[in-house]
């Protein structure tokens, strides 16, 4: 009989991939089900992504790839964060298998057994588990929907002990699309200074901002942040590439040295031909990113405006990041199904929806927040309306308790 570690046997099964399978085991049945739970975009990602991608493959670019990653990537993407007025060079640069990847390797590297980790709840999924196989202890500060889910300074410094050595920030936010406002920023990067803190800066969705807010880099926040701060980010939701699984990490040397060691022993180098085609998405024009974001305003605002309309949902202030929102459901709590069983949670309520409903949300209490679930709204307008009319057509339909 086999028998597992104990450590992969504490780790919970990540939710997202765990609805999204749902969606398709129902579609196979038969069933008429609308995606809503997606993290990824639905466009496709520049054409001359696509292009340096063939012309790779073409070349004959099949051997292993270094495992720090391409040179030519490496000094692109350390180029590419000057414009925050940071001066890094490719001996900063660690390319991995997505963002994934790199905080994986961040915190095998930095913790030992017992060490703690500042997380703002809610979270994005794998945060805990990544922590929880490097031996260390998550701190959660609980952030409010009324709020936007922007940090409490006060519950920071007082959950900060002697153990902790990390912080995590994920501004644009996965789920809330939370921006975290520029002055509470800097009041967490001299925190941090304080502390003696490092802090991990999960920028994957930085480009992915609305109505006026800017993105910031947390390395550029405070004097000297930069060697407090390792930066993560890759090329799956800026240019629509999850699938090309090509992330990075930016920050001390020491460090990527560290993290490059401990991935010679995993995965070693990511794959050429995927470096050739996240190399040309990152130095294309960033005006094509212009309509992509005034697309996904547009089904944002049609998705809150239409859930906005629907008694027991609460979108609260809305969010101008990402391509979530994240609204309590709460209140639908204590109703009851057509066959009979009530809804007491956000998975009851993820559960009814997809059932009865025909629409995939992923559950709140995935990240931490059982009030919540999170919509996506990365998927054509046409989609997003559809599953709006759907969830109230669902909700409409609820017994009271």
């Amino acid at each position: 009989m086999i028998s597992l570690s104990q450590r992969i046997s504490s780790v919970a099964p990540s939710a997202t991939f765990a609805i999204k399978a749902k969606a398709s085991a129902l579609r196979a049945e038969g069933h008429d089900v609308i995606d809503l739970s997606a993290g990824e975009p639905d466009g496709a990602p520049p054409q001359e992504a696509v292009a340096a991608g063939l012309a790779a493959i073409e070349a004959g670019e099949h051997g292993y790839a270094p495992v720090a990653g391409l040179p030519e990537l490496r000094e692109a993407i350390a180029r590419s964060y000057d414009r925050h007025g940071l001066r890094y060079s490719a001996a900063n640069v660690l390319v991995t298998v997505g963002g994934k990847q790199a905080l994986y390797n961040i915190f095998q590297c930095l913790l030992n057994p017992g060490d703690e980790v500042i997380v703002f709840s809610p979270y994005w999924v794998s945060y805990l588990p990544q922590i929880e196989l490097a031996g260390g202890r998550v701190i959660l500060i609980q952030t409010e929907p009324s709020e936007g889910f922007q940090p409490n300074l006060e519950r920071v410094r007082e959950a900060m002990s002697e153990r902790c050595r990390l912080m995590i920030v994920n501004s644009p936010s996965n789920p809330s699309g939370c921006v975290v406002d520029p002055e509470r920023m800097r009041e967490l990067a001299k925190l941090a200074e304080e502390r003696d803190v490092m802090v991990i800066s999960d920028e994957i969705y930085s480009e992915l901002t609305y109505d006026g807010s800017e993105p910031l880099c947390f390395a550029s926040l405070a004097e000297g942040a930069e060697e407090r701060t390792v930066l993560v980010d890759a090329v799956s939701k800026t240019w629509a590439m999850t699938g090309w699984r090509v992330g990075w990490m930016v920050g001390p040397t020491a460090l990527i040295q560290a993290c490059a060691k401990l991935q010679g022993h995993s995965t070693s180098g990511v794959c050429r031909v995927n470096q050739r085609a996240a190399l040309a998405a990152l130095t294309s024009d960033p005006a094509l990113l212009v309509p992509v974001r005034g697309a996904l305003v547009a089904r944002r605002d049609l998705l809150v405006e239409g859930l906005e309309r629907i008694e027991g949902i609460d979108v609260g202030p809305v969010a101008q990041g990402a391509f979530y929102v994240f609204p309590r459901v709460d209140g639908l709590f204590g109703r009851r199904r057509s066959d009979g069983r009530v809804l007491n949670s956000s998975m009851d309520v993820a559960d009814f929806l997809i059932t009865e409903g025909g629409v995939a949300v992923v559950p709140g209490v995935a990240f931490g927040e059982d009030r919540c679930v999170r919509i996506s709204y990365a998927l054509s307008r046409a989609t997003v309306a559809e599953g709006v009319r759907r969830i109230a057509q669902a909700i409409a339909k609820l017994g009271e308790g």
